[in-house]
């Protein structure tokens, strides 16, 4: 279905038209106009708008979407055109999905860790302690 204010629905044709389709269509339209009595900037303005080349075509679609609810806008964010950051957040939000489930989530080093409560393991370098104290062996 052609919405009623576009230029395929005033021409009568659907937007698959082939350029000798188009160009027919706009003839007709301009003697309809003619035999109406429409002044020449009316006339002018009908032929201003040529879908009959296929980048003056391309360019009016882009305008002119069927639907304009359906129009696609880019929707993604630049961070995730570096291939670490989309796979840290990718991971960030399976590992909240999985925990919001009740799933244990492993964590193959603490980078990933956000829990650190049932861990009790003395860390040297956090616990400031020299590299040359042994109290935890």
């Amino acid at each position: 279905m052609v919405p009623r204010g576009s230029r395929y629905a005033q021409l009568g044709i659907a937007p698959e038209a082939t350029a000798a389709e188009v160009r027919a269509a706009t003839d007709r339209y301009v003697a309809r106009l003619k035999a109406a009595g429409a002044s020449d900037d009316v006339i002018a303005e009908a032929h201003a708008v040529s879908l009959e080349k296929p980048d003056a075509r391309a360019a009016y679609d882009a305008e002119h979407p069927p639907l304009a609810l359906l129009r696609l806008e880019p929707a993604w964010d630049r961070v995730f055109d570096d291939r670490a950051t989309s796979l840290a957040a990718l991971r960030r939000e399976l590992e909240r999905f999985l925990l919001d489930a009740g799933e244990v989530v492993h964590h193959p080093d603490d980078t990933t860790r956000t829990d650190f409560t049932a861990d009790f393991r003395p860390t040297p370098l956090l616990d400031g302690e020299r590299p040359g104290d042994r109290t935890h062996e």
